[in-house]
């Protein structure tokens, strides 16, 4: 079906595909990115598929195919007049595309079927597993945060149990702080689609001296 989502929030665009297309019919779509030698490299159908769906949401935000590349650790990014930070993330048949103008990014899409609770000691400190059993969906929420974060900050080897720390504001809502180099803490933004948990950040203002 065509573009599902597209929420504008914080100075970012979140963009959401959900994918009932066959493959030819993503082909027809998304035609001017067939010939591109990253897609003739993909050989499992499913990848091509998530593949081309990025590249239609990329189109849906005005991203040319030059516009959009990786660096050397596989980090999108992308050379837009508007925005100037982006993240990517698939899950079963939807697609994600965040967009912000300034904030460096991080967007993470999982099942909530999936049975995070069985590595939770690789990626939960003591406390953030007090805080997972908190919340429905807990695992898997503090699961995608963190998967976010490593996005966002772009260091290759860090450490999800001991360098990405999430933490809850006094009004309640998630943060999410990384414990490497100088990077500031972020704000956690979640919905859930079916049984798709969604979760993108965004770089929390500074508070006012």
């Amino acid at each position: 079906m065509p573009l599902i989502q597209d929420t504008e929030t914080q100075n970012g665009l979140l963009l959401l595909w959900e994918i009932t297309e066959s493959l030819e019919q993503l082909k027809q779509l998304a035609s001017a990115f067939l010939s591109s030698p990253a897609f003739q490299l993909i050989r499992h159908p499913k990848r091509q598929k998530e593949w081309l769906a990025v590249r239609l949401l990329q189109q849906a935000a005005n991203c040319g195919q030059q516009q959009f590349r990786y660096t050397d650790h596989g980090q999108p990014c992308i050379d837009h007049p508007h925005y100037h930070s982006v993240s990517i993330s698939h899950s079963a048949n939807l697609v994600g595309l965040f967009l912000h103008r300034d904030s460096m990014t991080g967007l993470d899409i999982e099942s909530e079927n999936r049975n995070f609770r069985r590595v939770q000691s690789k990626y939960l400190s003591e406390q953030e597993l007090c805080l997972a059993e908190s919340m429905d969906n807990g695992h898997g929420w503090c699961w995608c945060i963190k998967e976010a974060a490593y996005k966002a900050a772009g260091i290759p080897g860090l450490g999800f149990r001991d360098q990405i720390h999430i933490y809850r504001h006094a009004s309640g809502e998630l943060g999410v702080r990384v414990q490497a180099g100088s990077h500031p803490d972020f704000d956690v933004h979640r919905e859930k689609r079916a049984n798709q948990l969604i979760v993108y950040l965004t770089i929390r203002p500074a508070s006012p001296v």
